[in-house]
C-alpha cells in the first residue's frame, strides 16, 4: 500500500494552535481540525520538523499533536539548507529541505513565504498574513 500524502505543519501553524491568545488560533484550530479528520480517515499524514514540534510539546506523544510524526533533522538535512537559496534564513531552509526530502507538496503555515514555492498552503488566510 502506498503512503498518503503528507502535510507538514510548519512553526506558525503549530504556535497558532497551541496558543489560545493567538491572533490565527481560530483558523488554525478550524483547519487542524479538518487535518486531523482528514488523518483518521487515512487520507493524509501529518508531519512537522521535530525542532518545531518540541518547542511547544517536547518528546510528549499525549497532546494535541499526537497524530503528527515528526520528521527528524540530521547533518544531512542542515548542510543542504546550507547550501540552499534561502540559506540566509536556517529555519525556512530546514522547513524547505525537510519538505523536498520527505516529498511533502502541502504546507500548513501562516508564513506568507511558503507561497513562493511549489507547495500547496493551507489555510488559504495564510496569504493574508507573514
Amino acid at each position: 500500500m502506498i503512503d498518503p500524502p503528507k502535510v507538514l505543519l510548519e512553526r506558525s501553524f503549530l504556535q497558532a494552535v497551541a496558543d489560545h491568545e493567538n491572533p490565527n488560533h481560530d483558523a488554525a484550530a478550524t483547519e487542524y481540525l479538518d487535518l486531523v479528520r482528514r488523518y483518521a480517515a487515512a487520507e493524509i499524514l501529518l508531519v512537522a520538523v521535530h525542532t518545531h514540534l518540541g518547542e511547544l510539546v517536547g518528546l510528549d506523544r499525549r497532546h494535541v499533536f499526537a497524530p503528527v510524526d515528526r520528521l527528524w533533522v540530521g547533518f544531512q538535512h542542515r548542510r543542504a539548507a546550507a547550501r540552499s537559496r534561502v540559506a540566509d534564513d536556517p529555519d525556512l531552509a530546514i522547513t524547505l529541505v525537510m519538505a523536498q526530502r520527505h516529498r511533502v507538496r502541502t504546507i500548513a503555515t501562516f508564513d506568507a513565504r511558503f507561497h513562493d514555492f511549489d507547495l500547496t498552503v493551507v489555510p488559504v488566510t495564510a496569504a493574508t498574513t507573514g
